[in-house]
């Protein structure tokens, strides 16, 4: 997110004499994370998450997907998951640049797109592992309003035709333990998720003869979470489709570029699932959902809404 800052800091170069370059590169690596690591909701959803230390606001919209296939043997199966997302970095800060403060007015915005699958494994009666890998593309590309001197043109060079392409790959493993009791589905979860990111970026004719040419980058971000939380048992019924809840809480720990750049190392996640169960496998969908969530950290507020269904195919 900091890379808001910094290509001014680029821009403005006339009266600055030091850039910070592997600052530059790990920011605009930790903005491609966070619009995949924090969009990381079942179902389509949206969010927007205020990184307080940095004051920067982050818009995201994501639409994710999981399909469990037919059992391979008793305990196993395969799975796909396809994710669509988008995510929006605003910044209205001003930046103190030897003696002269920027008015910041502009956004970084960041398509990303990706595919994988795994393997779930059916431990014991109540809990069942996953283990799986995707690979994701994702764009990024910055709008700059005319300001204080700065015109949008004086970027065009740091973006090949206005946006960057960046490529990656998400290792990810998950832990589930759910059972009845009295009346109630609880259940516990841990996830880690592994994010490599791999992207170049040309500052040749932004500052010449103080950066290099083509810089290839690698950054890599790593989220650890524990989610505790049940599902009640029916409390309204309309012929056979019922209505139940679910409330959780989660803890999210952070390691990584996304951590250095946005302060954030850890943050707690309190939602509640809203579930319309339909009969098995009508149409395919066994139930729709809507999930709001607030998030809450040191550096970090967020608020997050999700819908959708579960399908069974």
């Amino acid at each position: 997110m900091r890379i808001l800052f910094l290509l001014f800091l680029f821009l403005s170069s006339l009266t600055a004499e030091t850039l910070k370059e592997q600052l530059a590169q790990d920011a605009y690596l930790a903005t491609v994370n966070a619009a995949m690591v924090l969009t990381s909701q079942d179902g389509l959803s949206s969010g927007v998450y205020r990184f307080t230390k940095i004051d920067t606001v982050m818009r995201m919209y994501n639409l994710h997907l999981l399909n469990h296939f037919d059992p391979l043997t008793e305990n196993t199966n395969l799975f796909m998951a396809l994710d669509i997302a988008y995510s929006d970095t605003r910044s209205d800060a001003a930046v103190d640049v030897n003696g002269t403060l920027l008015q910041l007015d502009n956004r970084l915005q960041t398509y990303v797109g990706g595919i994988g699958g795994g393997l779930r494994y059916r431990a014991t009666e109540h809990s069942n592992l996953l283990f799986g890998g995707e690979i994701l593309y994702s764009r990024v590309g910055i709008t700059v309003r005319d300001k204080d001197g700065l015109s949008s043109s004086d970027v065009e060079n740091f973006f090949s035709d206005g946006f960057n392409d960046n490529y990656s790959y998400k290792i990810f493993a998950a832990y589930r333990y759910r059972r009845k009791y009295r009346g109630y589905d609880i259940y516990t979860q841990l996830n880690y998720k592994l994010y490599k990111t791999l992207s170049e970026l040309n500052f040749t004719d932004i500052v010449e003869g103080v950066v290099g040419d083509v810089v290839s980058l690698h950054s890599q971000t790593s989220v650890a979470s524990l989610t505790l939380g049940f599902e009640t048992d029916t409390i309204y019924c309309y012929h056979d489709m019922h209505l139940t809840l679910e409330p959780y809480a989660k803890g999210n720990y952070i390691w990584g570029d996304l951590a250095t750049v946005t302060q954030v190392n850890s943050y707690a996640t309190v939602g509640l699932g809203i579930y319309w169960n339909t009969p098995e496998k009508s149409g395919y969908v066994y139930r729709y959902f809507i999930e709001p969530s607030v998030s809450r950290g040191n550096g970090l507020e967020g608020l997050n809404l999700s819908l959708g269904a579960n399908f069974d195919f």
